[in-house]
């Protein structure tokens, strides 16, 4: 069976770690094995968290043989930076980047990885094309998503219509290369992740899936985006008109 490793990012998580755990021990390697995926490792990333995050990585990953704890960062460096050291060190054949609420649910990973066994070489959880659910999330929170996709759409010329869905499968090979060039370090690394690998030919197959929004989530939205579009039209601009596309082989040894 395929490897997969998963791998989420965390800062100042102490009050949504013990639900993840729990979430992990219980479902996790079920929820790969219904997906086709043999879970060999998760890998929780602490990005230079302040509160209690550490402490409780450190205890859960000295008792359960396939959690590791990435602590490893001085201070917070965003989180496309905790998302790549993460694929640094990821073993499995496949890599899953997923969120600390785990808002698209882990069973979601079957749709993706049947994307996969389809021919794409990348998929991604949507929450904004057709067979998508998005529970309990906010009016005004799905206005700013919308007007945040369209905007992204038209920077970057991506045909995605869900950029940011914290949900994303990809082999563990193209997902170092992708990373090893990124220049954004926060929030908008997936529209960089994204960009180059549409501009290294990589196919991304768009998947919809469940999403519960978690009304924990400390994120401010307002100001994430208006940092976000800023980082977006940088990264827009250095892929599109300085940058040259990446030369990358295809999972299996295609050349494209």
């Amino acid at each position: 069976m395929t490897t997969l490793s998963l791998v989420i990012p965390a800062y100042n998580e102490q009050e949504r770690l013990p639900a993840l755990l729990h979430t992990l021990a219980s479902d996790s390697v079920a929820d790969a094995a219904d997906g086709g995926f043999d879970l060999v490792e998760t890998l929780i990333v602490d990005d230079g968290s302040v509160d209690e995050t550490k402490d409780i990585l450190a205890s859960a990953a000295a008792r359960r043989p396939k959690l590791e704890a990435v602590l490893d960062a001085g201070e917070n460096e965003g989180k496309g930076a905790a998302a790549a050291r993460g694929v640094l060190q990821a073993e499995g054949d496949y890599v899953l980047l997923a969120d600390t609420d785990l808002s698209t649910p882990l069973g979601e990973l079957r749709k993706l990885g049947s994307a996969v066994r389809d021919g794409a070489d990348i998929a991604i959880g949507s929450r904004a094309v057709p067979g998508a659910v998005v529970e309990r999330g906010p009016i005004h929170r799905k206005v700013l998503g919308r007007s945040f996709n369209r905007t992204v759409r038209l920077l970057t010329g991506l045909n995605i219509h869900d950029t940011q869905c914290g949900f994303k499968l990809l082999p563990t090979d193209i997902a170092r290369r992708l990373l090893g060039r990124q220049t954004c370090s926060g929030f908008a690394f997936d529209v960089e992740l994204l960009m180059r690998a549409d501009r290294a030919g990589l196919q991304i197959a768009e998947v919809p899936v469940r999403y519960v929004h978690d009304s924990r989530s400390r994120v401010r939205v307002a100001s994430a985006t208006v940092r976000m579009l800023r980082d977006v039209a940088a990264i827009s601009y250095r892929l599109r008109f300085r940058d040259t596309a990446l030369s990358l082989g295809r999972p299996r040894g295609a050349a494209f």
